[in-house]
Parts: C-alpha cells; structure tokens; sequence
C-alpha cells in the first residue's frame, strides 16, 4: 500500500527560474517534516508499518535524515544513507538507494520508500521484497 499527502500552502519556500534559485532552508526542513509526519499519521490508518526491515528516504542531509528519523520514530540503523557520497540526487536516491543496497534486503523483508517534493507533498509505499 501507500500514500500521498500535500501541503501546498507551502509552494514558495523554494522558488527557482532560469536564473536563480532562492530556498527557504529551514523553512523548507520544518514543513517537510510535518508533511512527512501528516503522511505516517494516514498510512498508519490503513497500512501495518511498524515492523518495516528498511526505510528508503529522500535524502538531502544528515540534518534532514535525522531530523525525519526523530520525527517519525524510524530507527535510523534501518536508514541506509547515500547522500554522504553521491549528495543531494533529490528523486533518484529512492532507485540508486535501493540500487546500491539491494544485497542487504533479504526476500520477504519490509521496505518502506518516501519521498518528498519541495511543493511541499510527501509519499510513501511499502514494498514487500
């Protein structure tokens, strides 16, 4: 299963254009974060995910990871992290994530992929391995 949630109230936090582009950092962690948590908040109506094996999250920092690793109550050991080498890759950490740790997910393991947009929206699905 999965889900979705949006918060477009959020759209201006960053902002870019052919020329520039003007992000409100903070601004943009902190709504993130409240999508993401107003995300779990549904799924865990409808969806068992407390016994999750790995969780594959966008990742733009350390900051941000365990920022949304607190938030969400995820153990942050089931966090794989890409970032610290290959950056900020926005959509493509989920597959390149998966990718690179795919000998370390076992068949019938839990995986829970989410994502989060800067519109500011928030996804998640689990995927049985």
């Amino acid at each position: 299963g999965g889900v979705a949630h949006a918060a477009t109230e959020h759209h201006n936090l960053c902002l870019g254009d052919m020329d520039r582009m003007v992000t409100d950092s903070r601004g943009l962690l902190l709504a993130g974060l409240d999508v993401a948590e107003a995300a779990m908040k549904e799924a865990t109506q409808d969806f068992d995910w407390d016994e999750i094996d790995h969780y594959i999250i966008h990742q733009v920092s350390m900051v941000h990871c365990d920022a949304l690793a607190q938030r969400l109550g995820l153990d942050k050991d089931k966090i794989p992290l890409t970032f610290p080498t290959l950056g900020n890759i926005g959509p493509a950490a989920i597959p390149i994530t998966l990718a690179m740790h795919q000998d370390k997910i076992a068949k019938g393991d839990r995986v829970l992929v989410m994502g989060m947009g800067s519109g500011i929206n928030a996804m998640a699905a689990e995927i049985l391995w």
